[in-house]
């Protein structure tokens, strides 16, 4: 199935408050992100046409009371929005903050949380001009200058990211944010080591600092530091966005303690892809339990079950079976002490097949020698992963390759929107669940895909895949490899430039031309 795992970006915990009880000097705040706010909390605001009027007949009577109603006009304005904002109304909040600017544009804690909301709804053109107009105004906020960082390193404009950042430290170094911030722009240049040094400066001044401490963990793991790494992948658990029942009936499982006799829980968690990589650590709790349960969602039941070692699997959401012990799956490396040479021996079979009975038979055309699968896109969030179908037509072209879509979603329009259903059959009907994507692509020759749950999947069954990867780099595929610890099917075609698919096409072209002439001169193959 077509879908990419998410977890990553932590949001805020919300509180209802009143208008008339909420603290102005103290707004919501964002992801690594501080909202400036206006210190005045005034009555409740008249819709626009009144606003007008209101300052209209005041200039009519007397300029210094125009003056007075403007301002309370301007700032009623201001409070609705933030009170908008607050409450996850950014539409209302945009147009409430841009009614308050045309009222008066000076005022730089107005742009800067326009700025805030715009970024949030990913108009990062549009909050990026926000956010200079407030810096151009008051220069000397340091909050400010990070948030316009945020701004820019979403715009993968990482140089510019890196210069705001810096200007916020040297403007105000005591806020951990700032520095934090910092490192992101780092990891997202995969340069980890630079990225630590800033997390370790942000936890030095609060230790407790769970975005730090987080990221911290990935740039570990990405370093290959799996001590350090698992230990701290932990953290996901303090994560707002990573909830994590609490199952008080049994006690959690640490490790150490005896599994002779006992049944384990293995809980889910996180995305597709995270649980198909993390699978591989099943089989070895199993030689130690007695019975396994896997919890896990519906689509993925069908090619849990085919894990070795697993006793049953039930899924998420549902009343639970019961058991002695349980932990979460993704924390079975941190519990066991994976390591590297561990980590290689784990991976070095497939540990993935199709359901029992799950059979397919494809009609590729005349002379087909190779039967290739595709999945070109996946989620928005946090990164967009995909990559656009018209980028492959070099390799559609190929005569003797059948091409086959295992795209899940609204994306498989794309096959008839440039006009490729002459080269790419869609498979979308016949997929439900990740056992009808395992019996697909135990069909194929090879998979091209993006960073995606499928390109795990054909990698845990062992099936040659070809995974296209953004610039930025996930921690699980390491940096400037072509290879992949976890799946030795795997070969990795890296973004040289952010946003630039031209240099990983172009090797991968290369690649599968060799690859489709070395079937065609194999014996047999016409």
């Amino acid at each position: 199935m077509a879908k990419t795992s998410t977890t990553k970006k932590r949001a805020t915990k919300k509180t209802s408050k009143s208008p008339a009880s909420r603290k102005p000097a103290q707004p919501k705040k964002t992801v690594s992100e501080e909202t400036a706010v206006v210190q005045t909390t005034l009555s409740p605001v008249p819709d626009v046409q009144t606003v007008q009027k209101a300052v209209q007949d005041g200039k009519k009577t007397d300029p210094e009371t125009a003056l007075v109603q403007k301002r309370r006009v301007v700032n009623d304005l201001f409070q609705r929005g933030l009170a908008a904002h607050q409450a996850g109304q950014i539409d209302d909040a945009i147009r409430l903050y841009s009614a308050a600017l045309r009222q008066n544009p000076d005022q730089p804690d107005v742009w800067n949380n326009l700025g805030v909301a715009l970024r949030r709804s990913k108009r990062f053109a549009a909050a990026l001009i926000a956010y200079r107009r407030a810096a151009d105004l008051r220069p000397e906020n340091a909050g400010l200058w990070s948030n316009m960082g945020n701004c820019l390193r979403e715009m993968m404009r990482f140089d510019e990211a890196l210069a705001a950042h810096k200007k916020a430290i040297e403007l105000d170094d005591t806020i951990k944010s700032h520095t934090f911030n910092t490192g992101l722009v780092y990891r997202d240049l995969n340069k980890f080591s630079e990225a630590l040094g800033y997390f370790n400066r942000a936890l030095a001044m609060d230790p407790e600092y769970v975005d730090a401490n987080w990221d911290s963990a990935l740039a570990h793991l990405a370093l290959g530091d799996y001590a350090k790494g698992w230990a701290g992948y932990e953290t996901r658990r303090q994560l707002a966005d990573n909830p994590i029942r609490p199952l008080d009936s049994a006690p959690e499982w640490d490790g150490k303690s005896d599994l002779r006799g006992k049944r384990l829980l293995l809980r889910a968690e996180q995305g597709f892809g995270d649980m198909i990589q993390f699978a591989r650590f099943i089989p070895l709790v199993a030689k130690r339990a007695a019975h396994i349960i896997v919890e896990c969602r519906k689509e993925l039941m069908p090619i849990m079950r085919t894990v070795s070692g697993v006793g049953a699997v039930v899924e998420k959401g549902r009343a639970l079976p019961e058991f002695d012990l349980h932990v979460p799956l993704l924390s079975l490396p941190h519990v066991l002490g994976i390591g590297e040479a561990d980590l290689k021996k784990i991976s070095a079979d497939p540990y993935l097949s199709p359901p029992k009975g799950k059979q397919v038979r494809l009609a590729p055309p005349t002379g087909t020698v190779l039967k290739v699968g595709l999945i070109w896109a996946g989620k928005l969030n946090p990164r967009d992963r995909s990559c656009p179908l018209d980028t492959l037509l070099p390799i559609l072209s190929a005569k003797g390759a059948a091409f086959y879509s295992f795209q899940v979603d609204d994306r498989r329009a794309d096959i008839e929107k440039i006009g490729v259903t002459a080269f790419v059959t869609d498979l979308g009907d016949h997929i439900h669940d990740f056992g009808d994507s395992a019996a697909l692509m135990q069909a194929m020759d090879l998979i091209i895909s993006i960073d995606s749950a499928p390109a795990h999947l054909a990698g845990a069954m062992g099936i040659p895949v070809w995974m296209l990867q953004l610039y930025t780099t996930d921690w699980r595929w390491l940096v400037d490899r072509a290879d992949s610890p976890w799946y030795p099917s795997m070969r990795i075609y890296r973004q040289q430039k952010p946003a630039d698919w031209s240099t990983p096409v172009e090797k991968l072209s290369a690649d599968f031309s060799t690859l489709l002439q070395a079937r065609k001169n194999a014996p047999g193959a016409n």
